[in-house]
């Protein structure tokens, strides 16, 4: 039974109820001297169960946690390096693998996720060598996000059925060390090297490993919120390996908070240099396409989104969509939402 599963979310509600009626048939029968004792036990007991039955629900749906030993905070092993695992194979032959990326650069290695396309390991696919797309999960997050809550792979094999992009090789890695503390996707100040790990250690490892292409133009990156933010300030500051980035419901200026700690020490100019907006506003802009979508309902992120697509400049271009319910808001739309720049 994982932390992920019905069982575990099933036996986590049981529990529940039966500590529940228990405390109310106990709380006026024990009288003696120890009796505060045994209410007090069985108070702890109903809210543990209670938050275990809320943190389950949610680790159900974004699939943070997929066995116990992650949730006593022990990352899963990584796959011996220059070997992958299959985690997942679908009846279109693409399958996810999980490989490993040996931080030469970053001194951080960690595991990582890769969707191969149908038909990678076919005489034609052998003779390919790929286009690759980074994705980055929120904070918190996991690969897990995409694999798993997303159905990534499921939507790729539909999206490359139907014409509407070329099979490509998919890299879900990870940008923490875990799910409490917030990277950033920075290079921190005296800290960990995440920056350079997403660039220069997954690039090297990527096309080690895979038959990929490792000029810029077969690399982009995206990203969804906390990720759309990493993906837009990675290709921003290394335009040199990435041909295009996407932001799903990202923000553009550097966070710093209690789940990210002080990753600049108190400088100004290097949290600027990591702010997306900032960068716009102030250096020279690189030659990059830049896809932005936000969902409707979501004031901060439109807010966001408006005043970066605001912002861009020649040679950048960007094009946005805002999400209302089930259906994106086309280009020009009578309503006032953002065009196509």
């Amino acid at each position: 039974m994982t932390p992920n599963s019905v069982g575990a979310q099933l036996t986590a509600i049981a529990l529940c109820v039966v500590i529940a009626v228990d405390l109310a048939m106990v709380w006026h029968r024990v009288r003696n001297w120890w009796g505060w004792l045994v209410r007090s036990v069985a108070v702890l007991l109903c809210v543990v169960t209670a938050l275990a039955v809320a943190g389950i629900w949610v680790n159900r749906q974004m699939n943070l946690f997929t066995t116990w030993s992650e949730v006593a905070g022990h990352r899963p092993a990584a796959p011996v390096t220059g070997q992958t695992t299959v985690e997942e194979e679908s009846p279109s032959g693409s399958r996810i693998v999980s490989f490993s990326v040996p931080g030469a650069a970053s001194g951080i290695s960690l595991p990582a996720k890769a969707y191969l396309p149908p038909g990678y390991d076919s005489p034609t696919g052998r003779r390919t060598h790929y286009p690759v797309i980074v994705a980055l999960a929120g904070f918190p997050g996991t690969p897990n996000l995409w694999v798993v809550s997303l159905r990534a792979g499921d939507i790729l094999d539909q999206e490359i059925a139907a014409g509407r992009m070329a099979p490509a090789v998919v890299i879900f890695p990870l940008q923490d060390f875990d799910q409490a503390t917030d990277s950033e996707c920075v290079d921190a100040v005296g800290g960990a090297k995440f920056e350079t790990f997403l660039t220069k250690d997954v690039h090297t490892a990527v096309t080690a490993q895979f038959r990929v292409r490792a000029d810029r133009a077969g690399w982009a990156i995206m990203g969804a919120s906390t990720g759309g933010f990493c993906a837009t300030n990675l290709a921003m500051r290394h335009a040199d390996m990435y041909a295009a980035v996407a932001s799903l419901s990202g923000y553009f200026t550097a966070i710093t908070d209690s789940t990210t700690g002080d990753l600049y020490r108190g400088n100004q100019r290097l949290r600027n240099e990591n702010s997306p907006l900032w960068r716009l506003h102030n250096l020279p802009v690189p030659a990059l396409p830049v896809f932005l979508s936000v969902a409707a309902d979501d004031k901060g992120g439109y807010k966001q989104l408006q005043d970066f697509s605001a912002a861009v400049k020649p040679p950048m271009q960007a094009t946005t969509v805002v999400v209302s319910c089930c259906r994106p808001r086309s280009t020009g739309s009578p309503d006032g939402w953002p065009l196509r720049r």
